[in-house]
């Protein structure tokens, strides 16, 4: 009854949003969860439920994961919107199921909150978890990574069978608890590098036995091929493997064998295909056919868009602030392009979750990769524009070539006037918009 009582409320609260265009997904399930806090326990779910956490990149990957078992003839419920706390889950349960109490999908993906791993497990018991990466997020919020790595670790099932980037220390780590695990990676290709680049790293010692990880080569930070020089701590090779990437026809290679055309080469994206490479084949989806679906798949305007206006790229990379490996990511690709270019950085919001204003992460970002010759301005807006100012002067970049913005609203006339080459927009969320509008401006 109680079961019945929740789904009948929570649809008329969608309803209701729906009537007074008020969006707010999350909110159904926690106005839910609050009448009937076990709502989620009694439920008939799908029998294959795939889950993807992790400091970056879980919303794309979910995305990635879903539409390609649609495109391969199964229905599926999904938590889009990104809600990935136990309020938003339970929203989308409401939104899917019957009042019979069965979710009728032949799949539910889930992307779900590192720290709320736990409280959704405790409900819902996944088949797959996928886990692409684990380092340092939102300090004030999450502490150290390794508290991370301890809240999804009492999070994961006995049974479900986890799926990890084995390019990464951090995750392969799970090895030491757990045995039923499938790896992914990228193996060397023209974004990696020998040299170390970066002093950012979240691991320098093998957790098994204190000695210091030896690299062959790295894509960013600590992640890359590493190897203890005294246990078997070590990347190994992964089950699922882009063993080629060729930039100049955007075809990666899976296992020496699947082909498959990526809209672009970004590493977070590539990363975000291997693991849904990996559980769509674990699912059962034969080879040719997830080569097809992820032929399909395009990174999302809101994580990459390019434009041209008046023969010159604006480009939008949306980087989460306090996140300094997406951002490191953004840098190191930015920096790849050796023609003439122009940074803009800036932010409005921190967080939308708490009320700290830490910037200790911006000297986590590696910007001295772009201080050279094509580095031609650097655009500093927004509230923190003289704190990212500051920062770009440290890594050696002349003060002449910065230039400082209250915001970015109506800023197409300064990118076509006051800058040259590419424009760069190495943004937090809530200035992506601006951006495009800005460049939109330009005529």
């Amino acid at each position: 009854m109680k079961r019945f009582l929740g789904t009948l409320i929570g649809k008329m609260v969608f309803l209701a949003e729906k009537i007074m265009h008020y969006n707010a997904s999350s909110f159904p399930g926690e106005f839910v969860l609050k009448l009937f806090p076990d709502y989620l326990r009694n439920i008939k779910y799908p029998e294959l439920v795939i889950m993807v956490t992790g400091s970056c990149g879980k919303g794309s990957t979910t995305r990635i994961i879903a539409d390609s078992l649609r495109e391969n003839g199964m229905t599926v419920a999904h938590n889009l919107e990104g809600s990935n706390l136990l309020s938003g889950v339970a929203s989308t349960i409401i939104k899917n199921i019957k009042f019979s109490g069965k979710v009728p999908k032949d799949a539910l993906v889930l992307e779900t909150d590192e720290r709320y791993l736990k409280f959704i497990t405790k409900y819902i018991k996944p088949n797959y978890l996928v886990i692409n990466n684990i380092t340092r997020d939102q300090p004030p919020r999450q502490g150290d990574f390794d508290i991370v790595f301890g809240e999804i670790l009492k999070g994961i099932p006995e049974n479900t069978h986890i799926i990890v980037n084995g390019d990464d220390p951090v995750t392969k780590k799970f090895s030491l608890y757990k045995n039923d695990i499938t790896y992914f990676g990228i193996d060397k290709f023209f974004a990696s590098y020998e040299n170390d680049i970066n002093d950012v790293r979240d691991i320098n010692y093998c957790p098994k036995c204190s000695a210091r990880l030896d690299y062959k080569y790295r894509h960013y930070g600590s992640v890359g091929d590493f190897r203890c020089p005294k246990c078997d701590f070590a990347r190994n090779t992964p089950d699922f493997c882009i063993t080629s990437v060729d930039k100049d026809t955007n075809e990666i290679t899976v296992n020496n064998k699947s082909k498959i055309t990526a809209n672009e080469l970004i590493l977070f994206n590539l990363y975000n295909l291997a693991a849904a490479y990996s559980v769509l084949s674990l699912v059962g989806i034969p080879e040719d056919k997830i080569s097809s679906s992820l032929n399909a798949q395009h990174v999302q305007n809101k994580i990459y868009k390019e434009m041209v206006k008046k023969d010159r790229k604006y480009i939008a990379l949306n980087c989460k602030a306090e996140n300094n490996a997406t951002y490191n990511l953004a840098v190191i690709h930015t920096a790849l392009d050796k023609s003439p270019k122009t940074i803009v950085l800036g932010l409005r919001e921190i967080s939308r979750r708490y009320t700290f204003f830490d910037l200790s992460w911006l000297y986590d970002i590696n910007f001295e990769l772009l201080n050279d010759d094509n580095l031609k301005n650097v655009i500093c807006a927004g509230p923190y524009r003289y704190d990212f100012a500051t920062r770009i002067m440290l890594a050696g970049i002349p003060k002449d070539k910065i230039i400082i913005l209250e915001n970015l609203d109506h800023a197409g006339k300064v990118f076509e006037e006051q800058t040259q080459g590419t424009v760069y927009g190495i943004l937090n969320f809530d200035y992506i918009e601006p951006f495009i509008n800005s460049v939109n401006e330009i005529e």
